[in-house]
């Protein structure tokens, strides 16, 4: 599972598939999704990280994105559209889905936190972006589609950042790098695809942090696919309350 302060939650495209008609909704009412998403992302970490203080159990760094929290996500964030929409045009159709939303996001809310914050005691961020550079070379034009993960000493990886397409309309040599490695990252992976869905690892053995990955003679080859992140070490559930008097 991928970290919830890494941001890793739902993707625009995603949306689709709890409102079909939801991009048309955005798009015809000029609203941001992207921006939508992040908010909405943020209302969770609040939400998290003050349940986590009430419990006084774990910390916000630890929390683990699960399909409970994707699907309080995704619900948030139609809740939001469709209130802005509504307020747009004051429209009766996106008050009733405005509401309904509300009432679902509510609802798996108090869903999730019965179920308890899933969190990883050993938590590794995922790189913020890779950086790809193109030199003259011999590789023939190609698009890249390009990933990356952090490994700590004890070979635990993170999530994968963000997929990076870069092409080169030339022949060409590559090398990818990391921007920087925060502290308690040791090594890395580098995923490289042709094509969109097709990234697979590259190296042989994780590279040490700072060290640049470069492009084979013989091309990307077949590997792995990323991985979804850590698995959970536990959950932080609810303490039943104490009873006064």
């Amino acid at each position: 599972m991928a970290l919830l302060v890494d941001g890793d939650l739902n993707r625009v495209e995603e949306l689709k598939d709890w409102d079909t008609t939801v991009l048309d909704v955005a798009n015809s009412e000029g609203i941001d999704l992207p921006a939508k998403l992040r908010l909405a992302w943020k209302e969770i970490e609040e939400e998290v990280q003050g349940f986590l203080l009430w419990q006084e159990a774990g910390e916000l760094g630890q929390a683990l994105v699960d399909q409970a929290m994707r699907k309080w996500h995704a619900l948030m964030t139609l809740e939001a559209v469709y209130r802005d929409a509504y307020f747009s045009q004051l429209n009766d159709r996106y008050e009733k889905r405005w509401k309904h939303y509300a009432e679902l996001a509510a609802a798996q809310e108090r869903r999730y936190f019965q179920l308890g914050v899933a969190t990883v005691s050993k938590p590794v961020r995922r790189p913020e972006r890779v950086v790809v550079t193109f030199g003259e070379g011999t590789a023939p034009a190609a698009t890249y589609w390009v990933r990356a993960t952090h490994l700590d000493e004890a070979g635990r990886e993170s999530a994968a950042s963000e997929v990076q397409m870069v092409s080169s309309p030339l022949p060409h040599s590559m090398t990818v790098g990391l921007a920087y490695a925060p502290a308690g990252v040791t090594h890395w992976n580098v995923y490289v695809g042709l094509e969109s869905g097709s990234m697979s690892l590259q190296n042989a053995a994780p590279m040490v942090a700072g060290g640049l990955w470069v492009l084979p003679e013989s091309g990307v080859r077949s590997g792995r696919p990323p991985g979804d992140g850590q698995a959970a070490d536990g959950r932080i559930e609810r303490l039943p309350q104490m009873r006064r008097g």
